[in-house]
Parts: structure tokens; C-alpha cells; sequence
């Protein structure tokens, strides 16, 4: 039988009303953590007496750049989407582009106000859910896509990290940044673990007793992610195949932060904009911030001084690239009134 990840009815004597509210404050609880460390964030990173060059710099952008940033984004967003379908085809599940896409684009433009990537997660399976797509199919086909995306992550930051040098940035200065790409791996290997510790709970149908609680059906459901991860070793083919378009997407990544870069007329080589974006991007994934923004932010303050721009330019830079982010998932927001397509 296939286990479904979603809770089943309740069958305790709380209302599902109070039963909830516990859940609901600390959800409102983490959301206000992240949200004083984003703020908390920002003012540490703001330099010093230097809030008007920052205002200055951001007012002086060039719109035709921001507007080419937002372009490859939307590239980064097809390309993701095709990715996603691939992971979601080695689980069973067929995905049309149009749905995928659309998907995508709405859940990148709820992200932007959501705490981390598990909320855009969420919103992508809810646009999708069907009646004939079983729920673990879908939560392993996203999980399949979410670890693709960051050890992919892991990857280019420890590429972006390795050219540095040639292109004139001493990053021995700051050693911490080597960190990044074990970030980003810790973090694309933290559902593994999960699903590993919840699938050790999977009780068994030997005494025919089997009950769909709760727990047995989210022991189950980590089950077939751990099942299907395992399939995905096995084939190295689609392995790359998630791979390959992942580091396409961290390269426009770095590709619209170099755009904004020249959006507010900082001599950045392309290059260096490149590896220096997706070095922020991978900053940016740690789950201690809203979208992000402060995280973000530090990390510009602390890196792109060693590319040779000053500290107001680098929170300038970063702060654009995070509105930059903003436009487009609000521009991503007006496919929820497309057709589902599927």
C-alpha cells in the first residue's frame, strides 16, 4: 500500500482547532526568531557612517540591467523546472513543463517572504497535489530536487572558491568562507538524515496489525525517499542528469548578481561577479534568515572587499541583488492566475 506523508485524521480528543495551536505559535515563533535575525543581520553588516553612499549607489542604478538580471532568473527559474520534472519522473511522477514551471514561479514568489526553502517546498507540493499523485511521490520528488540543488550548490561554491586567486581575490583572508561548501552539503544532506532517523520507525506488517498512524505513515513515506535516493546511486546516468542543469542554475546565479554588479556601475570582471555571486547564493541558504537577507548581506561585506570594492558598495550590491530577487518572485507571483496545465 502507499503511504501518504500528509497527517491522517485525527483521532485524539483535542479539537483539531487546539491541536493546532500549539503547532501554529511555534511556527509564528521561529518566524519571529528569523525575522530578528535577518534585522539584527542587516544592521550589522550596514557599514559604519555610510548608510547615504549606500542610498546613493542603489539610487544610480541602471534599469536596463536590473531588468537582464531579472531575464536570467526567469532563464534560471525554466531551467530549474526541467530539473524538477527529471526528479520527479524517477519517482513516478509526470510533471508537464507549464505545470512545473508555473509551480515553481509561485513558490519562488512566496519564498521570498517565507523563512527558508522548506516553505517554498511546501507551496510547489501543494500546486501540484492531485488526487492521483501520491503524496510521498511528490515529497521524494522534491527532496530528489531540493539535495540535486545543493550539493550541485556545494559543488560550484567549492569551483567559485578554487578560481578565486586566478582572478585577483585573496580569499586567505578570510578562511571562514572554505566553510560554504560544507554548508551547503550539510544542509542538502539534512532530509537524508531525516528520512533516515523517521524510516528506522517503520513498524512492521509482520503481525498484520498495521496501523496508519502518524508516525507510521511518515516512517513510511521517508522510506520511499530513502528508497529512491538509493535508485538515484544506482543510475548515474540521471544522477547527472539532475547534476548538469543545477550547475547551470548556480551559473546564471552568479550571472544576474553580475548584472546587478554592473546595474550600479561597479568595474566587476564577469568572472569574478560569477564566482563571487554564487558565493553569496550559498551564504544565502542558510536557514537562520528570512530569504536570506542579512545573512546575505554579511557575507558581501565580508567578501567583496577583497575583490577591490568598498564595504558601502558591497551592501549596496548585495541589497540590490536581494530586491533584484524580490521583483522578479513578485513578477513570478502572477502565474498563480495561469491555468495549472495539468
Amino acid at each position: 500500500m502507499t503511504a501518504d506523508l500528509l497527517p491522517p485524521p485525527a483521532l485524539d480528543t483535542q479539537s483539531p482547532t487546539t491541536a493546532a495551536r500549539p503547532s501554529r505559535r511555534r511556527r509564528w515563533g521561529g518566524f519571529a526568531v528569523k525575522l530578528a535575525v535577518t534585522v539584527a543581520a542587516l544592521v550589522v553588516a550596514l557599514p559604519d557612517a555610510d548608510g547615504r553612499a549606500v542610498a546613493n549607489r542603489l539610487a544610480a542604478a541602471e534599469p536596463g540591467w536590473i531588468a537582464l538580471a531579472i531575464a536570467i532568473v526567469l532563464v534560471q527559474t525554466i531551467v530549474s523546472a526541467h530539473r524538477w520534472r527529471r526528479a520527479a519522473r524517477a519517482t513516478g511522477i509526470r510533471l508537464r513543463t507549464r505545470t512545473a514551471l508555473r509551480a515553481l514561479l509561485v513558490a519562488n514568489g512566496l519564498g521570498q517572504a517565507l523563512p527558508a526553502s522548506i516553505g517554498t517546498d511546501a507551496a510547489r507540493l501543494a500546486l501540484i497535489r492531485r488526487p492521483d499523485r501520491p503524496m510521498t511521490a511528490l515529497v521524494s520528488g522534491v527532496v530528489l530536487d531540493r539535495a540535486a540543488g545543493l550539493t550541485g550548490l556545494a559543488i560550484a561554491a567549492a569551483a567559485a572558491l578554487a578560481l578565486l586567486p586566478r582572478i585577483g581575490v585573496h580569499a586567505e583572508a578570510a578562511p571562514e568562507l572554505g566553510l560554504l561548501p560544507v554548508a551547503a552539503a550539510v544542509i542538502g544532506l539534512a532530509p537524508v538524515l531525516a528520512a533516515a532517523l523517521l524510516a528506522r520507525r517503520r513498524p512492521s506488517r509482520q503481525a498484520g496489525t498495521y496501523a496508519p498512524t502518524r508516525r507510521a505513515r511518515l516512517a513510511a513515506g521517508a522510506g520511499r525517499i530513502l528508497d529512491d535516493l538509493a535508485r538515484l546511486g544506482r543510475r548515474p546516468r540521471l544522477a547527472w542528469q539532475l547534476l548538469a542543469p543545477t550547475l547551470v542554475v548556480h551559473a546564471l546565479t552568479g550571472l544576474a548578481f553580475w548584472a546587478v554588479a554592473r546595474a550600479l556601475g561597479l568595474d566587476l570582471d564577469p568572472l569574478a561577479g560569477i564566482a563571487l555571486g554564487i558565493l553569496l547564493a550559498t551564504a544565502a541558504t542558510l536557514p537562520i534568515a528570512i530569504a536570506g537577507w542579512g545573512v546575505r548581506e554579511g557575507a558581501a561585506v565580508a567578501l567583496l572587499p577583497l575583490a577591490g570594492l568598498s564595504a558601502a558598495d558591497a551592501f549596496a550590491v548585495s541589497i540590490a541583488f536581494g530586491l533584484m530577487l524580490l521583483a522578479a518572485g513578485i513578477a513570478g507571483l502572477a502565474a498563480w492566475l495561469l491555468p495549472a496545465g495539468d
